[in-house]
């Protein structure tokens, strides 16, 4: 499968992607999110936190940008195949992702029954 990156650039220039590839791409934009989430509260909340932050996703120059604000994550995460990155138990309907779900649902279900 293309990059993430390709698969966005044909849908934003208007070209038909297939099915699989336009899922890929949403699971891959849809943990980018996640993860955009998790540093901003790092920053955020400063000190040591985002010293860590700053220094494990924002300090290597080929794969990231401080000034921009591209972690290396992110390189990474457009710039391979969706299923590459995503792994087995990211992706819906493989062995590894059904019983990762079945874990966080049952998590779910112990936490909301309290």
């Amino acid at each position: 499968m293309r990059a993430t990156c390709e698969i966005i650039a044909d849908l934003k220039d208007g070209k038909e992607v297939s099915y699989e590839e336009l899922k890929m791409a949403c699971l891959v934009q849809s943990s980018i999110i996640f993860f955009y989430q998790q540093d901003t509260k790092a920053l955020l909340q400063g000190g040591l936190s985002a010293d860590l932050t700053k220094r494990m996703e924002y300090s290597d120059p080929e794969t990231s940008s401080e000034k921009m604000g591209i972690p290396s994550w992110y390189w990474k995460a457009i710039k391979k195949d969706p299923m590459e990155w995503l792994g087995p138990s990211h992706i819906p309907g493989t062995e590894q992702w059904e019983v990762m779900h079945n874990i966080h649902k049952n998590v779910y279900k112990k936490a909301t029954e309290t």
